[in-house]
């Protein structure tokens, strides 16, 4: 009899696993059925990770392998594939070179460089970068040159992506990419009420002549600030109206950010009291005499972002720019040409075969998940996100993915009765019209791992509030599951 104990135990652990998934099969297919899904295109994989390195075991599936617009869970494959490709401890090198007379501003592709969200978190400002160049150029007794240009040569010249929606490329989400960025290619305005009725100031940040403005806005009974850019120009409109003096900046995208942030810079020396005798423009040769190591070219300053504070901005606050220049960056890196969405999307590709997902389960068009033509399906997702957790990039990857209940779009996500996951849901989120989804990680109590992807289209509009109701309960039916199993 002293046995019989023993016995129990091992009948009971026999018996748990198959209840434990008959129970999580049953409770994910009661959300599935939800009238707001239950007829539409949805993706669902979940993976058991293995902590020592194993290939985990996948615990529910349904639709695993038909690719659907995956939104802003695209960021988890560009990030995935530039970390796997870049190594966790590259670094973004904008340089300032002189070449005989002229300034030289070699972009490297830093999203990050001149961010103001970003930045104003810790009292820099836009041109701060600038202005700690024009005091080191002071100190050298380095006051004078002829022409300020850039070399932005790391990416093509291809700043908008096709297949973005026309209709809202002067939104801040549609920044243009280029190989050298300044406040993630957007002008700041700041409105200064002067009465009622009457035509309303404002301040730009930066503060330029890049940009021309018309300004008919005035101050009026409601805040409906309008701000119009030419196609392919920087002739800008400020229109409409305004209740008050803003202290939160209203911007809009500009056109060919490179040239935008040439012309920054050479007013910036100006108002730093370096002489600038001619003008500003582009210069497609100084990267290549770096590279050379052409005695031509001089550096004079320079300034860093690390790979890892560039992929959480993407991840974390599901910033377009950073994750497209991070495809672009990516796409350069493996083809030894100028990063584009071609080489950028195939470098992402390469990644994903790598970590096990299988043809025909994805089809890249774009860094961000902006463009309609991406397919991802939820085990393509999931197989980056094991490659990641079993790789030795587990603990950086994890680092730069939103958690729940504490920062990113997850901040104020999992309350109610998914209100136990916050801490413990490692993931990013994802939308566009049509489209709701979330991808990521869940920590057990019991400190067991799972990788899921939830992707659900075909979504009406106004319901993605409860479209990530549903997102939520899922990922508490998988938290079930681990106490149960």
């Amino acid at each position: 009899m002293k046995h019989f104990p023993l016995l129990i135990v091992a009948l009971i652990a026999f018996c748990i696993s198959p209840f434990a998934r008959a129970d999580l099969d049953s409770e994910i297919a009661a959300v599935l059925r939800d009238k707001l899904i239950e007829k539409n295109p949805v993706g669902v994989a979940i993976v058991r990770l293995d902590s020592a390195g194993g290939p985990g075991k996948l615990i529910y599936a349904h639709n695993p392998d038909l690719p659907l617009m995956p939104a802003s869970n695209m960021k988890l494959l560009t990030t995935s594939a530039a970390l796997d490709t870049l190594g966790p401890d590259f670094h973004f090198q904008t340089l300032l070179l002189q070449r005989g007379e002229d300034l030289i501003l070699l972009g490297d592709g830093d999203p990050m460089f001149g961010d103001w969200e970003h930045l104003h978190k810790s009292n820099w400002d836009i041109t701060s970068a600038f202005k700690l160049w024009a005091d080191k150029l002071k100190k050298a007794n380095l006051t004078r040159f002829h022409n300020v240009l850039v070399d932005d040569t790391v990416f093509d010249q291809e700043f908008v992506h096709p297949n973005w929606p026309a209709d809202q490329l002067l939104n801040r989400y549609c920044a243009q990419i280029a190989g050298m960025n300044l406040n993630t290619g957007l002008i700041d305005f700041y409105i200064h009420n002067n009465g009622p009725g009457k035509v309303v100031g404002y301040h730009t940040n930066p503060p330029t002549n890049y940009v021309t403005v018309t300004n008919t806005c005035t101050a009026g009974g409601q805040n409906a600030i309008v701000l119009d850019r030419a196609k392919n120009s920087n002739r800008i409109a400020l229109r409409g109206s305004a209740v008050g003096s803003s202290t939160s900046p209203v911007s809009v995208t500009v056109h060919d950010p490179a040239l935008y942030a040439a012309q920054v810079l050479a007013e910036t020396l100006k108002a730093e009291g370096i002489t600038i005798n001619g003008g500003f423009g582009r210069d497609k040769d100084a990267r290549a005499q770096l590279i050379a190591k052409d005695a031509a070219v001089t550096v004079l300053a320079g300034h860093e972002s690390t790979l890892v504070q560039v992929m959480s901005r993407a991840n974390k606050d599901s910033q377009n720019l950073y994750a497209e220049s991070l495809c672009k960056r990516t796409g350069h890196a493996a083809s030894g040409k100028s990063g584009s969405w071609e080489n950028g999307t195939a470098a992402t590709a390469v990644f994903l075969r790598k970590a096990g997902a299988a043809e025909g389960t994805f089809k890249l068009d774009d860094g961000c998940g902006l463009s309609r033509n991406n397919g991802v399906s939820a085990s393509a997702m999931t197989a980056a996100l094991r490659y990641n957790f079993t790789g030795k990039n587990r603990d950086v990857f994890l680092s730069t993915l939103a958690v729940a209940g504490v920062d990113g779009t997850l901040d104020d996500r999992f309350k109610g009765p998914a209100i136990g996951l916050r801490t413990r849901v490692y993931a990013k989120t994802g939308f566009i019209a049509g489209v709701s989804a979330l991808s990521g990680y869940l920590k057990a109590k019991d400190e067991s791992w799972y990788a899921f992807s939830i992707l659900m289209n075909g979504m009406p509009r106004f319901t993605n509030t409860r479209a990530k109701e549903l997102q939520e309960q899922i990922v508490l039916a998988v938290d079930h599951y681990a106490d149960r199993k």
